[in-house]
């Protein structure tokens, strides 16, 4: 009777455990020498959890940007920081959380503008749809946040949007004369301009930012 007991719970979990995970559909890889479970990674192809990825060796920034099909919500699986060549789908998404490693700005604090917007940015961020950087600063109309970048031969400079302490960037950051680009990796700098004072501010310089395509490759 016991040994029924323990098989019936170990089958049950087993049951629960499978429910529970998640699968996913990918929808864009910068890499074609991934491999999940083996073989190559294909846009189109699923994979769940449990699922083994592995990146290919001598290649930064690898990552596969892919559609939970449980929840419809998009995830990015991505190389960078990870210590081993291959971990589990589930492995890669826990260690790829976001962390914030900046000292946000309290209220209160006696700090000019641009001192509190450079405490506001990470070194390092991932742009899978729209990224929104809390500030808790905002800014005066006189005052404007632009980004600037380059891209091959050409340096692209361009207003964010900023709304209730928030910083927006999305892909229109990266579309040039109605053509969308898809970099994939962009050092960004940042930059204040007052307009009452045509003078600009340095703010930030040399952000890293992992850029996904919103359309996947065909």
């Amino acid at each position: 009777m016991k040994l029924q007991i323990i098989t019936l719970l170990i089958f049950t979990f087993y049951n629960f455990s499978i429910l529970r995970a998640d699968d996913y559909k990918v929808l864009y890889t910068n890499s074609n020498d991934v491999l999940v479970d083996g073989k190559k990674v294909q846009v189109g192809a699923t994979f769940n959890d449990k699922s083994v990825i592995t990146w290919a060796k001598g290649v930064e920034r690898q990552a596969i940007k892919a559609v939970n099909t449980k929840t419809n919500k998009m995830c990015l699986f991505v190389s960078q920081s990870m210590e081993k060549n291959s971990l589990t789908a589930f492995e890669i998404l826990t260690a790829n959380k976001h962390l914030s490693t900046h000292t946000p700005y309290q209220e209160g604090q006696e700090i000019s503008i641009p001192i509190k917007l450079r405490k506001s940015f990470e070194e390092t961020y991932e742009l899978l749809d729209t990224l929104v950087i809390d500030t808790n600063v905002k800014l005066p109309s006189s005052l404007s946040l632009i980004a600037t970048y380059t891209y091959g031969d050409t340096r692209v400079s361009k207003t964010l949007k900023t709304t209730d302490g928030q910083i927006i960037i999305d892909h229109q950051l990266f579309n040039i004369n109605g053509k969308a680009l898809q970099p994939c990796d962009v050092t960004l700098n940042f930059d204040l301009y007052n307009k009452d004072e045509d003078m600009y501010t340095f703010i930030k310089a040399d952000v890293q930012l992992l850029v996904v395509p919103e359309i996947a490759k065909q």
